[in-house]
């Protein structure tokens, strides 16, 4: 195996790279770090942010009341 890094340019969804030294032509896994955009996770860390659940407290209510709304679902709520 081999591990290369480099930095490649993205232009309408395609990632384009010049490699410093040769590779033979195959099929090769890539990896993305894409340093200013934010994962799945941060995304919907920012989305309960912006919903107003910012404080740990606030998220655990929330959990409490989705829980309750799913045992209400099942016929189960108290």
């Amino acid at each position: 195996m081999k591990i290369i890094q480099t930095v490649g340019n993205v232009q309408n969804n395609e990632i384009k790279i010049t490699l410093k030294e040769p590779l033979n032509d195959r099929k090769v896994n890539v990896i993305i770090i894409a340093e200013n955009e934010l994962d799945e996770f941060e995304q919907r860390h920012q989305m309960m942010i912006e919903k107003g659940y910012d404080t740990p407290e606030k998220v655990l209510e929330l959990i409490h009341k989705v829980k309750l709304e799913m045992l209400s679902e099942k016929g189960r709520a108290k």
